[in-house]
């Protein structure tokens, strides 16, 4: 009589398959946050890029204009863009000028309050004076801007810097683009720096005159005026004054 050869592979049991799970579920719990802080921190390279690169525009900008870069004040008296205030006029003289048209440089991914839509255009394509209803509509920028410096100003002057610093120094985790991660600051010398988010005996904002301080407002010439949109603390539509160091 044949007998069929008995086969001598075996399966996995039940224990071992639970425990090749068990450690795929380990892996994946140690390496899914270092790929998450890895691309945090790539997108954050990213927003200093586009910060270098808007101050760039703005010096650009200021080459043509008495040295002066943007000024929402100017631009709204003048009527050189309508259709808006603040930081909204301060980008729309330079996408006007066709020095800086893409709106994407305005908004940071990682920005808890960008939803992932960018606006169209920053001014209107057949109506070149008058702000994009896409990009108006968009109750938060990722950035404030200071608007009236000028090329002679102190290089360490603050142009513009990621939405929600607050005045103690630090960036406020409700409303700031990366949380109470921190932020950068871009300077009128053209470096663009990350400060963390750091304790009350640590702040490490270095103002123009040379002093560390806590209130970004002091690093601002008194010629010029911070703007920011809905959810900006230091920064207004309408412009904060600079503050005199104490």
């Amino acid at each position: 009589m044949f007998h069929a050869a008995r086969s001598n592979s075996a399966g996995f049991t039940l224990i071992e398959l639970l425990t090749v799970i068990a450690i795929i579920g380990i892996l994946a719990a140690l390496i899914f946050p270092t790929v998450g802080k890895v691309r945090e921190t790539a997108q954050r390279t990213v927003d200093a890029n586009n910060l270098r690169e808007i101050v760039k525009a703005a010096t650009i900008y200021a080459a043509d204009n008495n040295d002066r870069l943007p000024d929402p004040a100017t631009i709204a008296a003048q009527g050189q863009v309508t259709g808006g205030t603040g930081v909204f006029l301060w980008a729309g003289i330079l996408a006007q000028r066709g020095i800086l048209t893409d709106p994407t440089f305005y908004f940071a991914k990682n920005d808890q309050k960008f939803e992932g839509v960018y606006p169209t255009a920053i001014v209107n394509p057949t109506a070149r004076t008058v702000l994009d209803a896409s990009f108006v509509g968009k109750p938060d920028l990722s950035f404030e801007l200071v608007g009236g410096l000028r090329m002679g100003d102190a290089p360490t002057s603050p142009v513009a810097y990621t939405r929600g610093l607050l005045a103690t120094g630090t960036w406020d985790p409700a409303t700031a683009v990366y949380k109470d991660t921190g932020g950068h600051i871009a300077f009128l010398g053209g470096n663009v720096q990350f400060y963390p988010n750091l304790t009350e005996a640590d702040k490490q904002l270095t103002l123009s005159n040379g002093r560390k301080g806590v209130n970004l407002s002091q690093a601002v010439p008194a010629n010029a005026r911070i703007y920011g949109t809905a959810a900006a603390k230091i920064g207004t539509a309408a412009g904060a004054p600079a503050s005199v160091p104490q």
